[in-house]
């Protein structure tokens, strides 16, 4: 059996998994709970020890920019106390010396649609998650694709257009993520603000305004979706994150993408489809990311 851990900005969510992904005892605590590095190990340590089960590992699935090879979390903003840390060292030695494995938790979700979800047919895909910001794992023969500075997939920060007067990039974030969405939606309606479950409410019921918003998101992320095409020619691009669970979400992206395809009859149409697995995503990438370390 194994350990495997989800370190997320509001919760730490963990559970226990046999080799086949199989699922047991999940939990979780507050990661606002934790203030250091030294309770979050201890937190950890006692989490493994008050297992009745044998561990034979422990699998971590954590944000930020992560040296998967060297165990070492680079960059993290929302967690600063595990920035630069060796978590991979440090909680193996809290633990029996356990083998210990840690990906970025994006890269993780991917890694379970390679695994078992929708791009396990696939050698090379890549895997997008809609959230606060655009999450995703470029995937290259069943395994994830770091690059040079351990950034690829790192596309929120995708420059897609520049404001000249105020000199600001324009990122991908800034108009695709969930959080900018919302933002727009609530913009055109005159509220103050707006969460994913409210935009979908006013879509589905047919909201003419915040459909035009959801037209004008997805034709942007169909963009994006054939520039991603063009250059790595994945096999499949899955959409996760919560908003994937909106149909109409990933149908207006479908219809974008036809959309492109006949009116300007590109070389190669992207195969998009949406992720298999949700809130369960980066424990099962987190599992297959040590199976295969």
């Amino acid at each position: 059996m194994y350990l495997v851990i989800d370190v997320g900005g509001t919760a730490i969510k963990y559970c226990y998994m046999d080799q086949d992904g199989g699922m047991y005892d999940k939990a979780q605590i507050s990661t606002n709970s934790i203030h250091s590095l030294e309770e979050f190990i201890q937190t950890i340590q006692t989490i493994y020890h008050s297992s009745t089960y044998r561990i034979e590992g422990i699998a971590l699935s954590c944000p930020g920019v992560i040296d998967a090879d060297k165990g070492i979390i680079k960059v993290v903003v929302t967690i600063p106390y595990l920035h630069g840390v060796c978590l991979v060292k440090e909680i193996s030695e809290a633990c029996d010396n356990v083998k210990v494995t840690i990906e970025n938790d994006g890269k993780c979700a991917g890694l379970a649609e390679v695994w078992k979800g929708n791009a396990k047919d696939f050698n090379d895909s890549i895997v997008i998650v809609f959230g606060t910001g655009i999450g995703s794992a470029v995937i290259k023969d069943k395994r994830i694709h770091s690059g040079h500075n351990l950034f690829a997939g790192e596309i929120s920060t995708i420059i897609v257009d520049y404001d000249v007067k105020n000199k600001k990039v324009i990122e991908w974030s800034d108009i695709a993520s969930t959080k900018a969405l919302c933002q727009m939606g609530a913009k055109v309606l005159g509220l103050d603000k707006m969460d994913g479950k409210e935009f979908f409410e006013y879509a589905n019921k047919g909201n003419e305004t915040i459909l035009q918003v959801l037209d004008e998101a997805a034709f942007q992320i169909a963009i994006q979706l054939y520039n991603m095409q063009y250059l790595y020619d994945p096999g499949i691009i899955c959409i996760g994150g919560g908003i994937s669970k909106q149909p109409l979400f990933i149908n207006k992206i479908k219809e974008a993408v036809h959309k492109i395809n006949i009116e300007t009859n590109p070389l190669i149409v992207p195969n998009v489809e949406v992720c298999k697995f949700y809130n369960d995503a980066n424990l099962i990438g987190a599992l297959y990311n040590f199976m295969i370390r």
